[in-house]
């Protein structure tokens, strides 16, 4: 077949355009600046009137209530791990010493504090009257 003169220019323009093209994309391209955040949804939105609950204290009820479930008369175990479901904070319960202090068997501990916040340590004393249920005398930070 002869070659044609005019049909190499044509072949020529058509690469010459794709290559144009697919260096367009490079250059410029997409770019994310461009989209704007969405303001017309809202998600997890509270009440401008909701209280927070106070976590330190729901965390300080639940060491109270993990001590108080200690069985009268019976040692507990050296580490006693709590949670508070409510707050998502865990710990542990460690028993430092026993005393007598007017005819009341108590126990002073320490409780460690882990939360979104940070982790804490607790010092408290619980005592329990007559065999009855024991019951946190005394729990403060630090």
């Amino acid at each position: 077949m002869p070659h044609d003169g005019h049909r190499l220019p044509g072949v020529a323009a058509i690469v010459a355009v794709v290559a144009a093209l697919l260096a367009s994309g490079c250059g410029g391209g997409f770019s994310l600046d461009h989209f704007a955040t969405d303001k017309s949804l809202t998600t997890s939105a509270v009440a401008s009137g909701y209280a927070r609950p106070d976590s330190r204290a729901s965390d300080e009820a639940a060491i109270a209530a993990t001590i108080a479930a200690w069985m009268p008369g019976a040692p507990p175990p050296d580490t006693v791990p709590w949670v508070n479901s409510n707050t998502g904070s865990t710990g542990a319960i460690v028993k430092i010493s026993d005393s007598a202090e007017q005819g009341r068997h108590c126990r002073a501990f320490t409780a460690s504090r882990e939360s979104f916040d940070g982790v804490g340590l607790y010092r408290g004393t619980a005592c329990s009257a007559n065999g009855g249920p024991w019951r946190v005398e005394t729990l403060e930070q630090g």
